[in-house]
């Protein structure tokens, strides 16, 4: 190694080489060779000593890189200096000053940084490390940007948690908990996103933002009602509604609120359809969705099913068709259309309504790609159609096998959808093996709906055997789970693509206490 250090080819580049040397051993992707020169300005032959390098075999070219092996740049690291600080000057304003130009929309400053993330993500934690003051927007920023068009985890997780609290940091520290928190999310995994958000809550609770205190909560409470806790989900927004923060927070912000709080009370069934989404249906940003998901609430609780349509449609009309970027309300609208065309057996126009969904959403958000490609599934298994219903969401689910971790709740959601799709074509024994799978999941995440629906799942195969004694445990645990959820049992499910086909019915006879479940004490 020494040698090829020595030698006079290297020798002649001077300190040039060096610096080089050990820029390239800094960076954990090595260097862009396209980016060279405006990443090292102040090294204008850098082309010409990466050639010298590669020919003494100190360097190799890989991917668009300029690369070293894990010995030589150990070597490099224990033997030369740090990067100098030009060369780390040049690197932090070319890749800081891409993460504040880029956007939602994919373009030159984006390609960058889907291509040299783990260099950015490498120089914003050892500058979180240095010179914490003058890093805490390129680390919110850059998480934006990975959750924008690269959703995947990030490694500085330790390096936010870590930034020392003082009056003039908390703000700083708080937003990029809460920039880790909503790509956590966009993953999600919800565990990691939970513990960011509170985190951030806690310390906007101490500089007074009550704003943003109120943008950590409503979150939070979102994400225990998509685990099936919707008690607690309640309790959490109930709480804020009580505490000094509501008094400070804008209308819109208690429309959020107020919006998040009524769709856990939708499944839970104890409150009144006709007081669901009805505080701020005037309201700019709010008011559209509230009304789409009043009418969804009203299909929900066995409302007129052909007068509910009628609104729905009437309400799609009136939402924004600009693209993924005003998409909520219309995803919104479509898929409570999608529920409903279920309900009354038109399964071609579900599976309409919820393609419209999937393009919504293709180039831009991966997980709603795959979460609806898995209920199209479901129609498709309804059909009759098994084999495409399992090509849909094998095709869904290639390009992103992060969603296949037990540790993401989209892991659950597709497990979940598999396991209804062969308890549909009768083959019990591969829903066993997806409804046990969905269960683990849930055990690792602390989701209580889908561990609810799976174990339901199992009791019914165990019905359909004539093994009663089993079908009466899983219907027993289930039993328990409703309460723990705070949903009645004739309505654990409350969204129609995650409920079984009717003549599944052994959990219906476990709940009335009919045969062969007569003497099962509930």
């Amino acid at each position: 190694m020494q040698l090829s250090l020595n030698s006079p080819s290297v020798e002649k580049l001077g300190e040039d080489g060096q610096r080089t040397l050990a820029v390239i051993a800094f960076l954990p992707q090595g260097l862009n060779e396209v980016l060279a020169g405006y990443l090292l300005p102040s090294l204008p032959q850098v082309d010409t000593i990466c050639d010298v390098l590669c020919m003494q075999c100190l360097v190799y070219r890989q991917d668009g890189f300029i690369r070293m092996l894990a010995p030589i740049r150990h070597y490099v690291r224990d033997s030369l200096l740090p990067p100098d600080t030009t060369c780390l000057q040049e690197i932090r304003t070319f890749y800081y000053n891409t993460v504040n130009s880029c956007s939602e929309e994919r373009d030159s400053h984006a390609d960058i940084i889907i291509v040299d993330h783990l260099n950015i993500e490498h120089v914003v934690a050892f500058d979180l490390t240095h010179i914490p003051e003058g890093t805490y927007d390129a680390c919110w920023q850059f998480l934006e940007c990975l959750e924008w068009h690269l959703p995947r985890p990030t490694t500085l997780i330790p390096a936010i948690f870590n930034i020392i609290e003082n009056s003039s940091t908390r703000g700083d520290k708080a937003f990029c908990l809460w920039k880790l928190g909503s790509l956590y999310c966009a993953l999600s995994q919800f565990k990691e996103a939970m513990q960011a958000f509170q985190a951030a809550e806690q310390l906007y609770l101490i500089v007074g933002h009550h704003e943003m205190v109120a943008c950590c909560i409503y979150p939070c409470a979102d994400i225990y009602t998509c685990q099936g806790r919707f008690i607690q989900s309640q309790q959490v927004l109930e709480d804020f509604q009580h505490s000094d923060s509501w008094q400070h927070i804008s209308e819109t912000t208690k429309a959020c609120v107020w919006f998040f709080l009524q769709r856990a009370k939708m499944f839970t069934f104890t409150t009144s359809v006709d007081e669901l989404f009805v505080n701020f249906l005037g309201e700019s940003i709010w008011g559209l969705r509230s009304k789409i998901c009043h009418w969804r609430a009203k299909h929900f609780y066995e409302g007129d099913i052909v007068q509910v349509e009628m609104h729905l449609k009437d309400l799609l009309l009136q939402c924004p068709n600009t693209g993924y970027f005003d998409s909520d309300a219309r995803r919104e609208a479509l898929e409570a259309l999608a529920e409903v065309a279920f309900c009354r057996g038109s399964l071609s126009d579900a599976m309409h309504r919820l393609q419209e969904i999937v393009e919504m959403f293709e180039g831009h958000d991966t997980r709603n790609v795959l979460w609806y490609a898995v209920w199209k599934g479901v129609v498709a298994s309804n059909q009759g159609h098994h084999d495409l219903a399992r090509e849909i969401i094998q095709k869904a689910s290639g390009p992103f096998p992060f969603y296949a971790l037990p540790s993401t709740h989209t892991f659950l959601h597709k497990s979940y959808g598999l396991a209804c799709i062969e308890l549909n074509a009768g083959e019990y024994d591969r829903a066993v093996s997806h409804f046990t799978a969905t269960i683990e999941g849930c055990d690792i995440q602390g989701h209580l709906d889908y561990k609810a629906f799976s174990i339901r799942g199992l009791g019914e195969i165990a019905f359909e055997k004539g093994d009663f004694a089993s079908a009466a445990q899983r219907f027993t645990e289930t039993l328990s789970m409703c309460t723990e959820m705070g949903v009645p049992p004739r309505k654990l499910h409350g969204i129609p693509f995650d409920a079984l086909p009717e003549r599944f019915e052994g959990w219906t006879l476990f709940v009335e206490g009919r045969s062969p479940f007569m003497n099962v004490d509930m």
